[in-house]
């Protein structure tokens, strides 16, 4: 997957921007997070015979001015989520990125290795960065993700943005000409998704950065 370069990466925080028809997309198959490795007893039981990780494809493009990177989600969704209340769960998304190379997506990291992860959630004003050190450590960091969503036509489309250069051992270095690798998770609020209840990209991809 290359992000390629531009002119400028702040005007593709708008999701609808035409300049992303000319970045190249790449479509990622998407699988359930098994039941078995719910971190809650509750949930392993309930959702033991139900169907995890709704979205099952995301079409992904990233580009970069060699200061901010710009990553576009987008998916089919007939219904838009935006609420968290009375069983009510909102959509959400994320890119995810180890930050140690040996860090299993699956389990979002382990106590060693961890994942930075670009979240995004329907009913938030704004993107979040966290770090991860397994399923349900979610710790939120005080680094600036800026995000963008649309809802039209049954699909969402969501972009993160981040500048490459940011302090902070735990989050993912980004270079222009290097290689990092990445995933990507989902959560269907409308199949009441959230937690480790989502569906994700089952292996890291390569993301390069044009030099």
């Amino acid at each position: 997957m290359l992000a390629k370069k531009v002119s400028s990466a702040g005007a593709l925080l708008d999701p609808a921007a035409k300049a992303w028809s000319k970045v190249d997309r790449e479509v990622v198959d998407l699988v359930g997070m098994p039941v078995h490795l719910q971190s809650s007893r509750y949930v392993r039981t309930v959702w033991a015979d139900k169907l995890i990780g709704k979205v099952r494809a995301v079409s992904v493009r990233a580009a970069h001015d060699g200061e901010r990177v710009a990553v576009r989600m987008e998916w089919n969704d007939d219904t838009r989520n935006t609420e968290f209340a009375d069983r009510r769960f909102p959509d959400a998304a994320a890119v995810l990125f180890p930050t140690n190379g040996d860090a299993p997506l699956v389990s979002l990291g382990t106590p060693e290795a961890g994942v930075n992860e670009w979240f995004w959630r329907a009913d938030l004003e704004q993107g979040e960065s966290l770090i991860a050190h397994g399923l349900g450590t979610d710790e939120k960091t005080d680094v600036p993700i800026d995000s963008r969503a649309v809802w039209e036509d049954g699909r969402w489309s969501v972009v993160f943005s981040r500048p490459l250069k940011v302090k902070g051992t735990e989050h993912v270095k980004l270079t222009p000409g290097k290689t990092v690798k990445v995933g990507f998770t989902v959560w269907e609020g409308n199949n009441q998704e959230r937690g480790d209840l989502r569906s994700y990209s089952r292996q890291w991809r390569e993301l390069t950065l044009e030099p």
